[in-house]
């Protein structure tokens, strides 16, 4: 069975797969059988919003997982000894990140 899906912008997927479980499926449910040249003609259309979160995607893949220039600051900072370091603050932001993603978990529950 070869399953085309459109949407994705620049490119069409196509895969072949085994229609064998599908024919037997419907042939114990007493669903409508189709030659497995009908079967193979399966489409599939993706709207804009997933087109979208596809591009998105694919943005976020392409950007570094660090600022460099903020490394490269706070590297310069220790080297010259002129790092500020606020052991209260930082906790406190720690302690802040925790009870908003505790916050988030309880929500997508």
């Amino acid at each position: 069975m070869s399953v085309e899906i459109n949407g994705l912008p620049g490119r069409n997927i196509q895969s072949a797969g085994d229609n064998r479980q599908v024919a037997s499926a419907k042939s114990a449910t007493g669903g409508n059988r189709r030659s497995s040249a009908a079967a193979s003609d399966d489409k599939v259309s993706l709207t804009s919003s997933a087109t979208q979160l596809q591009e998105l995607s694919s943005r976020i893949a392409q950007l570094p997982v660090a600022d460099a220039a903020l490394v490269a600051e706070t590297q310069r900072a220790v080297a010259t000894g002129s790092f500020h370091f606020e052991p209260a603050v930082a906790a406190n932001n720690l302690l802040t990140q925790e009870k908003e993603l505790a916050t988030l978990e309880a929500h997508s529950k």
